[in-house]
């Protein structure tokens, strides 16, 4: 695509009201999702990946906080708009959903009648280098804690300036990846995916309790480990266990699976069984 594409509620246009909540305080939430297009008898086919999943998950969460949530007919319709339009360009890309509560007054109070705003933002994929997939990346450990939020942990919403923070950390291109640990040197997740190690025939990944993001595709590895490993434990990892893993992985819905080659000064060694899992998803 020459340009990105947004639409906000259904027509394209790329400006919100400076009195949208989603920009006052953060309230909603978003997804990215990779899309994706095939010809078939002459008819151009377009979908997104675990579409399903990243919808439940924003649902879920306006649900919590009571956003109300247009129908799904209506935001697959928006959808489809902004899609179709993409295809002049672009056989395949990004797509970015973004909901907050809407247009409201000053003060944190809000009106159970409004409206949300629903934004799609088409977006270009980014460019990520084969020699990550083939001999993995380095990853670091931020400095920055991640904030704990009994409520809305699990769900993207619109305050992530811990990541912000933590991202700032470094400038060195080697690190392709910072990691949070909480104050007992436990291992949460990265500043943009979540984090999965392999000892022998065991997938390991830290829980999503209090802090952090369920992401998409940590469902969908977990979902499908067992066709590769033995079994899964979601357990504390403290970074004093890191050296009793034979492999490490990150995972979010546009890299899906990366594997490490190197965790601070620990190296890691990723082995066939990992790669063929990795080709599977």
């Amino acid at each position: 695509m020459k340009k990105n594409l947004s639409i906000i509620n259904g027509e394209f246009k790329d400006s919100i009201s400076v009195y949208d909540r989603g920009l006052a305080y953060g309230d909603g939430f978003f997804e990215t999702m990779l899309w994706d297009s095939f010809e078939k008898k002459k008819e151009t086919i377009f979908g997104v990946e675990f579409w399903l999943r990243h919808l439940k998950r924003i649902k879920d969460g306006c649900r919590l906080i009571q956003i109300n949530f247009p129908s799904d007919d209506e935001i697959v319709r928006q959808r489809n708009i902004i899609l179709k339009a993409s295809l002049k360009e672009k056989k395949s890309g990004l797509l970015k959903m973004i909901i907050t509560r809407g247009v409201g007054g000053r003060g944190y109070k809000f009106e159970k009648n409004m409206s949300p705003t629903v934004i799609f933002l088409s977006l270009q994929k980014p460019k990520i280098e084969k020699e990550y997939f083939k001999s993995g990346v380095k990853v670091k450990i931020c400095k920055t804690h991640l904030s704990k939020n009994t409520n809305l942990f699990g769900f993207k919403h619109l305050n992530r300036l811990d990541s912000v923070l933590a991202r700032s950390e470094w400038e060195d291109k080697n690190f392709f990846e910072g990691v949070f640990v909480d104050s007992k040197q436990n291992i949460l997740e990265g500043t943009m995916t979540n984090i999965f190690f392999v000892q022998k025939k065991t997938l390991i990944t830290p829980p999503i309790i209090d802090s952090g993001i369920n992401g998409v595709m940590r469902q969908v590895v977990i979902d499908n480990a067992k066709f590769f490993f033995d079994k899964v434990i979601i357990q504390n990892i403290n970074l004093s266990d890191v050296k009793n893993f034979d492999q490490m992985f990150l995972t979010n819905s546009v890299l899906k699976i990366i594997p490490v080659s190197k965790f601070e000064k620990k190296k890691i060694y990723n082995k066939k069984e990992c790669k063929r899992f990795y080709k599977f998803l």
